[in-house]
């Protein structure tokens, strides 16, 4: 794509050691100095003389004849020419062809063009043709555009085939649609078939080159329903309100070529210098001719006893004069009378044949068309950069600067830069009174208009005209700001030693020092009476004047600050390097989020007009930003909502990159100017009246391909069958710089739900989304974009993708295999439950074998361990036995032997008789006990294996008395023995009687001087013998133990240790258990036992 523009070219004139400036455009110069500027703003030199002033009266007669010298040359071009850039396309960057026959713009923001090789729409960036295959028509020329003659305003018309064939461009598309001529004014107005017809009129220049004059041509008025004018052959001109006939004029206009109108009046031009108003839907007089008068601050207008040329656009009402390089727009002050206000100048209409003119007003942005040369788009520059002309090339590289008048500025090296009352560039520079460089980045003009500078480690008081020193103060160390607050006092930050300050109308004004805690300090601001905000190079201070303290803002460490703005109060906004910009507000630091280009990344400093925005110079560019967006930035926290208008060199800058780091670096003037310094010059600008350009235009789905072919679009929904990639081209139209439109994507799905909605930037030239391998299913693709600033800015077009289930997609066939899977799972649960079941019967059986092995092992064990047991208590009960019974008896038999030696000597041998006596009965005892034990022990021994044998119980028992006759007659006691002959037992006789043995002997031992009775009775089939004696009885804990079922042989815990009784009772226990008979003990009257022996 190429672009030309017309260069500037700055030129100077030598003045001794003075420049004046003049700008060259093309072959023409012109001065840029104004003598009322000279003559009130500053003091100027004279050329030749040596001295260094003059009285006033020479310096301005001086100027008057420079001025007069100068006037031929300016003349040539008007001083107040505007400057452009040029964008220029041909068929090379997209056109259907060279030739441009008409121009529009849509509702939409696109724009229109008509060639002899179809429909061109061009968005900004690219072209589209439409031709003749897309509307099936014969040919491909389309000559211009009309309105919809029902007022409708959402309808326009290209014209094809002569304009018989009606295109209706709507949404960024063109299609054939019905001619609405057809409808309404054929049915009007009859013609003879062999005549031209009728036609509306496209314009001026004539598009029919005045070979082709229809019989009746039509004037659409804007936006009204049957409203026209209509001129008839024979020069008669009609209006028409709603259908229906109002005034008629008969003018005698051979021809409607050179017919234009302006609004609701019909103008002619005879193109010899006379354009007259013929016809007037409103109350004006016709017939007179038009008067052209300059807009205010111009004295350009053209001159119509010169060659001139009319361009006209129909479709807009905007009409315009070329004239000798000059392009005026001709704007209807009242019917007849026009403001004429130069567009363009040094632009050649006729070498270029330009053949049609279209010109946005908001947006200062002129389309011209042309024969043969392509397509122009001229941006107007909305900023004015100044600069000295100097040859150094530092020269006009500015910082620091301050307000010098209502509408000039003065920098350290005294140049005065400015914009005068008739918008007239105001250039000088003033000798430096301090004879040697200052530095660029300190600067400020006190209250009483004294000026403040610093040179090296020096501060600098000059007088208001920037011409006399009166003090100067040195410094320790390096000075990197100068400000004045509201009170007059001057703060000084300096690099490496602290804040200081002086107090101008103090007498005798020293330097002080304030602290030295602040180093590489940046920027100074006050807030109200006792508050100081302190910016250096890596934090924020906030000063309480009042209690000479200091705090920094944590938040804002770390950060390179730059500058400081306080918008309002509690509300202080700052800059940084590297890091972007920041806002101070109810205690809480936020940083905004910067543009896609990290442009603001390098934010210098933040200025704010009357409308509301934020000015912000960066490195790369100029932006405008609305403060209201920002502060709502803080609560939402969406990035993509912040719109960031960025104005660049294109827009009047010699480049963009601006100068920060210095305080100030932005001024504002009382004549409503603001200057801001860059690397090459100082920028002018009003920021109220600086227009801007917006991408707030609608976004639309320009064509869809899916796998790499084109499919229909109509609405905001699709479907589409089989298809891997889907490729969405996106159009939004945008005149201005592309940067400043950013386009975003989201695609969502009903199938899944998210919680998280993520906008992805759309980057790509072609500007498209790719959407890959989407599964079936319905999706949504939203695309969205700021238009412009505020909350109501957002533009959003969404587009529905259905991609239709296949025949395994669909619920039916789910739910078939959902069934199937069910009855799978089901037969395969089945299946091994079987096999399951089958398994679990053979563990069971194999756990059972292994059950009972394990309880035979169990009960093998348990044998074992009763056997042990068993042994345990027959040693038990042996050692108890042998300890209490044997032991004592043999005791005695010791002591009784021991004493018969003694006694045979002494010859007692009658005690030696009874001692022997005693002696036999002792060993028969032991004996006896011996036999019972071994008896037990071999019944222990032998286990369930007894000898039963049939046997009288009394003899059993006589047999027993008899052991027990000696004793009997020892203790006195008498054995009863009351068992009747006749009764038989069959059982162990051996067991039986060891039993009987143990229980006479226990009753026989404790009774004395009483009677030992056995008796026996029988009921049923169980006998029972009964052993009782006369004695006291047994003790309870001895009864309660014999009667239990416990095993355990008795312990008595009386003493300290426990004792185990004899072997009787437990003996007779466990025979008893032994013979499977029952034996009881009581005690009433004595001891009784009473064994239980069933019959067989």
């Amino acid at each position: 794509m190429m672009a030309r523009a017309t260069s500037l070219l700055p030129v100077s004139i030598s003045l001794n050691d003075r420049i004046i400036s003049i700008i060259s455009a093309g072959n023409y110069r012109f001065p840029i100095v104004s003598l009322s500027s000279i003559y009130d703003d500053f003091a100027f030199f004279a050329p030749t003389i040596k001295f260094t002033r003059f009285p006033v009266p020479v310096r301005f007669y001086f100027f008057v004849l420079l001025q007069m010298l100068m006037i031929p040359a300016a003349s040539q071009i008007p001083a107040n020419a505007p400057k452009y850039n040029v964008r220029h396309y041909t068929s090379e960057d997209g056109l259907p062809q060279n030739s441009v026959n008409s121009i529009t713009q849509d509702r939409d923001g696109y724009i229109w063009l008509t060639t002899n090789m179809g429909l061109a729409r061009f968005d900004g960036q690219s072209f589209v043709t439409f031709g003749k295959d897309r509307f099936k028509l014969e040919y491909n020329a389309f000559i211009g555009f009309t309105g919809d003659i029902e007022g409708k305003p959402d309808r326009l018309y290209a014209l094809g085939d002569g304009g018989k064939n009606h295109v209706r461009i709507a949404d960024g598309q063109a299609n054939v649609d019905k001619n609405p001529m057809e409808e309404h004014l054929l049915k009007m107005f009859k013609w003879d078939e062999k005549s031209r017809g009728l036609m509306y009129t496209l314009g001026l220049p004539d598009p029919w080159h005045k070979d082709w004059i229809p019989e009746y041509c039509v004037f659409l008025l804007p936006e009204s329903n049957g409203d026209f004018f209509i001129w008839t052959s024979g020069g008669k001109i009609e209006l028409y309100r709603n259908w229906k006939l109002q005034k008629r004029y008969m003018t005698g206009i051979p021809s409607p070529i050179r017919l234009f109108r302006v609004g609701t009046n019909l103008y002619h031009d005879d193109e010899k210098g006379h354009i007259r108003l013929v016809a007037s839907a409103g109350t004006a007089i016709v017939g007179g001719e038009v008067s052209l008068v300059p807009a205010p601050g111009e004295s350009a207008r053209p001159d119509l006893r010169k060659q001139y040329k009319v361009f006209a656009d129909e479709l807009s009402g905007d009409s315009f004069i070329y004239q000798e390089g000059h392009l005026f727009q001709l704007s209807e002050a009242s019917p007849g009378r026009f403001v004429t206000k130069l567009l363009l100048s040094d632009f050649d209409f006729d070498r270029n044949s330009v053949t049609s003119v279209f010109y946005q007003g908001p947006q200062r942005r002129l389309y011209l068309g042309t024969m043969n040369s392509g397509f122009y788009i001229f941006d107007f520059e909305v900023f004015e950069t100044l600069v000295t002309g100097a040859a150094d090339p530092g020269a006009n590289v500015y910082y620091a600067h301050a307000a010098f008048s209502d509408s000039t500025v003065l920098t350290p090296s005294f140049h005065i830069l400015g914009k005068g009352k008739e918008n007239q560039n105001i250039l000088n520079v003033l000798p430096n009174p301090v004879g040697k460089a200052l530095e660029r980045f300190v600067m400020v003009r006190d209250h009483s208009g004294d000026i403040w500078l610093s040179g090296y480690r020096r501060l600098y008081r000059l007088d208001k005209s920037g011409q006399k020193v009166k003090a100067s103060w040195p410094l320790e160390n390096d000075i990197t700001v100068l400000y004045q607050d509201d009170t007059g006092r001057i703060w000084i930050g300096t690099y490496s030693a602290g804040l200081k300050y002086i107090d101008p109308e103090e007498q005798g004004a020293t330097v002080h020092s304030y602290t030295h805690r602040m180093l590489r300090i940046s920027h100074i601001l006050r807030e109200g009476k006792d508050i100081l905000w302190v910016a250096t190079y890596w934090d924020l201070y906030r000063v309480d004047l009042a209690r000479k303290t200091l705090s920094r803002t944590p938040a804002a460490a770390k950060n390179y600050l730059r500058s400081l703005w306080l918008e309002r109060p509690g509300e202080l906004w700052f800059t940084t390097y590297e890091n972007g910009f920041f806002v101070l507000k109810n205690g809480k630091v936020t940083r905004f989020p910067i543009d896609r280009d990290r442009s603001l990344a390098n934010a210098h400093c933040i200025i704010s007009d009357k409308k509301g925005y934020f000015w912000i110079p960066t490195n790369n560019g100029l932006f405008r930003v609305l403060r209201r967006d920002l502060l709502d930035y803080i609560s939402h926290r969406d990035s993509t909502r912040l719109y960031y208008h960025r104005y660049n060199k294109q827009s009047g800058f010699r480049t963009n990159e601006f100068n920060g780091g210095c305080q100030p670096c932005a001024v504002r003037l009382r004549n409503g100017y603001m200057s801001l310094p860059s690397i090459d010059g100082m920028v002018f600008f009003k920021p109220e009246e600086t227009p801007i350009d917006t991408p707030g235009s609608k976004i639309f789905i320009d064509r869809v391909e899916a796998d790499s072919r084109q499919v229909p679009v109509n609405g905001s929904r699709i479907e589409l069958t089989d298809v891997n990639d889907i490729k969405v081209f996106v159009s939004s139209p945008y005149q201005g710089d592309r940067r400043n439109q950013q386009l975003y994507y989201m695609v969502s799905s009903d199938d899944k739900a998210s919680a998280r909605h993520v906008w992805y930037p759309i980057e790509n030239e072609q500007q498209s989304v790719l959407l890959n391998n989407l599964a079936s299913g319905t999706y949504t693709l939203k695309l969205r974009k700021n238009g412009g600033f505020g909350p109501d800015s957002q533009r959003l077009t969404t587009l529905t993708i259905v991609i239709p289930y296949a025949w395994y997609e669909t619920w039916p066939f789910r739910i078939a295999v959902v069934f199937l899977i069910l009855a799978a799972i089901y037969l395969y649960f089945k299946k091994r439950l079987k096999k399951a079941d089958r398994l679990n019967k053979i563990l069971e059986s194999r756990v059972s074998e292994r059950t009972r092995n394990l309880q035979d092992t169990l009960r093998v064990l348990k044998v074992s361990e009763q056997e042990l047991l068993r042994q345990t208590r027959l040693q038990m009960h042996l050692i108890a036995s042998i300890s209490h019974d044997i032991r004592s008896p043999l005791r005695s038999i010791e002591f009784a032997s021991g004493k018969v030696p003694g006694l045979l000597q002494k010859g007692d041998l009658d005690l030696v008789g009874t001692i022997g006596s005693s002696v036999n009965e002792s060993s028969k005892r032991v004996l006896l006990l011996l036999e019972n034990m071994l008896s037990y022990v071999k019944s222990q021994m032998l286990g369930d294996s007894l000898a039963h044998d049939i046997f009288a119980v009394r003899s059993l028992v006589d047999e027993v008395a008899v052991t027990f006759d000696t004793s009997f007659k020892i203790l006195e006691n008498k054995f009863v023995n009351s068992v009747p002959d006749t009764l038989f037992l069959k059982s162990n006789s051996q067991l039986l009687k060891i039993i009987l043995h143990n229980l006479i002997d226990n009753a026989n031992k404790y009774t004395s001087g009483g009677s030992v009775i056995v008796t026996a009775s029988q009921e049923g089939e169980v006998i029972r013998l009964l052993v009782t004696d006369t004695g006291p009885g047994l003790p309870e804990p001895i009864l309660n133990w014999f009667n239990s079922d416990d095993d355990h042989t008795y312990m008595d815990s009386s003493g300290d240790r426990p004792v185990i009784h004899g072997i009787g009772l437990v003996i007779v226990r466990e025979l008893a258990g032994m013979l499977k008979v029952r034996i009881r003990a009581a005690s009433v009257s004595g001891a009784s036992f009473s064994i239980d022996l069933k019959v067989d």
